[in-house]
């Protein structure tokens, strides 16, 4: 595939995942607003970020087969895979979290109708009891985060070296921001709630500023994506003089100096002689 392709399928695959970001705060601006209607949006092109990440990979490996730095589309790959585990394991461990403890809280939960809406404060009071128990969850997901991160930066830094780009890298080094302060962040959000210092339905406003660290990290691998190079011509190399060689039989030999002459030739082209 063309350096100009690869280009354009990673541009355009990075646009779709921070469209995609950008309706999931909206997606989550429902539970703050219940009846702003444009947070309907966000489930509407949540699809987007899927179909970006395939062409963010594809676009990724035909980087890899044009540089022939395999290890590009192979970080980026275990990136994927890596964030894919992640997800699994935040919902397997939480709902063991909670299917453990249900029994303690299923008393104190208060039904929801259509006169009292679900919100994100009330589902979230909900597991205010449960809170302590997330930290080990949110542990072990921020490891899978890690090692999840070190595999983008990877890529784009090998990206960075073999185009030249080194926005890629400041890319990078943002997820890398983003991921430890939302590990940062969580902590001192649950050590907050534990305290009763702030409501629990702070504990998403505290950690979505991680999400927009790296929602600026993927605005930034958009604009290095369509500032790669690519070559718009090539010079050919200019033709090698050639010399004109007298076909067989074309020619006669000077009986003084022995030199080839053409068979018109009334004087020697070496020694000036009659022939």
């Amino acid at each position: 595939m063309a350096l100009e392709s690869n280009r354009m399928l990673g541009g355009i695959g990075a646009l779709l995942i921070v469209i995609s970001s950008i309706t999931s705060f909206l997606s989550l601006s429902r539970f703050f607003f219940p009846n702003l209607s444009i947070a309907s949006l966000g489930s509407l092109f949540g699809v987007l970020g899927l179909v970006g990440i395939i062409l963010f990979l594809i676009a990724m490996k035909g980087f890899a087969v044009h540089y022939k730095a395999p290890s590009i589309f192979n970080n980026a790959l275990y990136w994927v895979i890596t964030s894919i585990i992640e997800v699994v394991v935040a919902f397997a461990l939480a709902f063991a979290v909670v299917l453990s403890v249900l029994n303690r809280i299923i008393g104190t939960i208060t039904p929801f109708t259509p006169a009292n809406p679900p919100t994100l404060s009330s589902v979230l009071e909900i597991l205010r009891p449960l809170i302590g128990y997330f930290i080990p969850v949110g542990v072990v997901v921020f490891a899978f985060a890690l090692v999840s991160v070190v595999f983008i930066i990877r890529a784009f830094n090998g990206l960075a070296d073999k185009s030249g780009v080194r926005l890629f890298r400041t890319a990078g080094l943002l997820f890398l921001v983003g991921t430890v302060l939302a590990g940062a962040l969580a902590l001192v959000a649950v050590l907050l709630v534990l305290a009763a210092l702030v409501s629990i339905s702070a504990v998403l406003a505290i950690t979505a500023v991680s999400g927009l660290v790296s929602l600026v990290a993927w605005i930034l691998a958009t604009v290095a994506f369509f500032r790669i190079g690519v070559p718009t011509s090539q010079t050919l190399p200019a033709p090698a003089p050639q010399t004109v060689t007298p076909a067989a039989g074309q020619v006669k030999y000077c009986p003084y100096c022995g030199a080839e002459n053409l068979t018109d030739a009334a004087y020697c082209t070496r020694c000036g002689q009659k022939l």
